[in-house]
């Protein structure tokens, strides 16, 4: 009886295994009419992309005509650290002589 149960198990595995095998088995149609249309989708999909990255550029351009114009004040030198030569003179007096 236990043996009953094991056949129908293994029939399902192999019905399971037949079926994925068979998933990526050959394609339809012949090779000529697929590639033909393949090579339209992929037109087809380039020159939507084209159509896109032109969109884009014309509203960036229009984006950049109604940009007001940032004037930019000038920066700042920032102090340069002092020094040890600035430090030991900074207490004498230039051109006095005692």
């Amino acid at each position: 009886m236990a043996r009953g149960d094991q056949r129908e198990r293994d029939r399902a595995k192999k019905l399971a295994r037949l079926q994925k095998e068979q998933k990526g088995g050959p394609k339809e149609g012949n090779p000529e009419s697929r590639n033909l249309n393949d090579s339209a989708a992929l037109a087809a999909k380039v020159a939507k992309k084209a159509e896109m990255k032109k969109k884009q550029e014309e509203e960036e351009q229009r984006n950049a005509a109604n940009k007001p114009v940032v004037v930019k004040s000038k920066a700042k030198k920032k102090k340069e650290p002092a020094g040890l030569d600035d430090l030991l003179s900074a207490g004498l007096a230039k051109g006095k002589k005692k």
